[in-house]
Formats: structure tokens, sequence, C-alpha cells
């Protein structure tokens, strides 16, 4: 990174050491929010460029984890919102309308089949988990990964996504009963394979 941000070379050299201890786990991170592996590298990439440039409001006190993990829920968020105002409402199966009026453009579905690189991200989650958090809203995902997957505290939660505690619980279990139902679909659909271990589950009462 160029050291154009006024960082004194001890900051830098601790900036460093930071990013390499948490480098996996925000790819991670960044990999299960947005189900693919170029959003995940732009996602992390941007986020400790960002955590760089305002390294200096870094509260040394707090744990580094938890701020940029802040950070990149909020760049994914953003994308969210980026790509929600360019493609509205839109069925899956439903052809798009191209700039001369003909109906020849359709969304592509990712592709969410199991890979060798995913199977190492997936670590002890199971495919048959891993389909049904793919399932799930960006939003669900977004708050099964910051409090089942990395441990996030509801009141850390509740200050990222501006939303009460209340609210985070309310939504969490709401999820926790979507993710239940996506596993028991992707199990039948399965017919008859070894069924998956379940996740652990954060407390949502």
């Amino acid at each position: 990174m160029e050291t154009t941000y006024n960082l004194t070379e001890r900051e830098q050299i601790r900036f460093n050491e930071l990013m390499e201890g948490t480098y996996r786990k925000v790819y991670n991170m960044a990999f299960r929010l947005s189900g693919n592996r170029a959003d995940a590298e732009d996602l992390t990439q941007e986020a400790f460029f960002r955590a760089y440039r305002s390294f200096n409001e870094f509260e040394g006190d707090r744990p580094f984890e938890n701020w940029i993990f802040r950070i990149v829920t909020r760049l994914f968020l953003d994308m969210l919102r980026t790509r929600r105002r360019r493609v509205k409402a839109v069925s899956y199966d439903s052809p798009l309308m191209n700039g001369s009026g003909d109906e020849n453009l359709y969304f592509e579905m990712p592709d969410t089949s199991s890979n060798p690189e995913q199977k190492i991200l997936e670590g002890s989650f199971s495919e048959d988990l891993q389909k049904a958090l793919n399932a799930l809203s960006p939003e669900q995902r977004l708050l099964i990964t910051l409090a089942d997957i990395e441990g996030v505290a509801y009141k850390e939660i509740a200050e990222i996504l501006g939303k009460p505690v209340g609210t985070i619980r309310s939504r969490l279990h709401r999820t926790h009963k979507a993710i239940r139902v996506k596993l028991e679909q992707v199990r039948r659909d399965a017919k008859g394979q070894v069924p998956a271990t379940q996740m652990r589950l954060a407390p949502s009462a």
C-alpha cells in the first residue's frame, strides 16, 4: 500500500501486522456475504484500503477485528444498495429488456456448486449448510455471518447496522427459523445423502 496517509513507520508496521493477522478471516467473511470470489476479493481489498486510510482513527483499546468487520459490513451494504438501484425487482427467470427492446438478455444465477476453494473456506460447514446459507437473503446472510459465524456481540451488530439490539435479536430469531427451513429443504432434495452437521447458532432469545 502507498504510504500517503501520514502514518508513522511504527503505525505502518503495526497496521501490516494487524492486516496479516486478520486478512484470511476478513476474506472468508466477505466470501460468505457476497457468495463469490470476485466480490469477496474486492470487498477485502477495499476494506483494508479504507482501514489503512483511517488508521489514525482506530482506537487501540478495541479489537481491530471488530473494526475491520464493521468496515466490510458497510461496504457490503453499500454494494447491495448500488446494485439494487441498477437492477430493480426483477424475476430471475424473466427476460430483461435491453436498449433496443429485444427480450434476449437474461439474469444469470450465480454458480453455487461446490469447488475445492469453497470447501477450504467452508471449514466446518457442510455442503448442505452452505447451500442453505446461500438461499437466504443478503441481509439474513449478514446477520448469520456476524452473529453465528464470526461471533460478533449483538450490541456490536446493532451499532454496525444502526438498529436497536431488540431489532437485531428479533431478526436473528426469524433468520434462524428460515435457515432451518432451508436446510431441511436442501436435505430433502438430497434424497438419501448423509445429513449435514447442524451449525451452532447463537441464542436467539
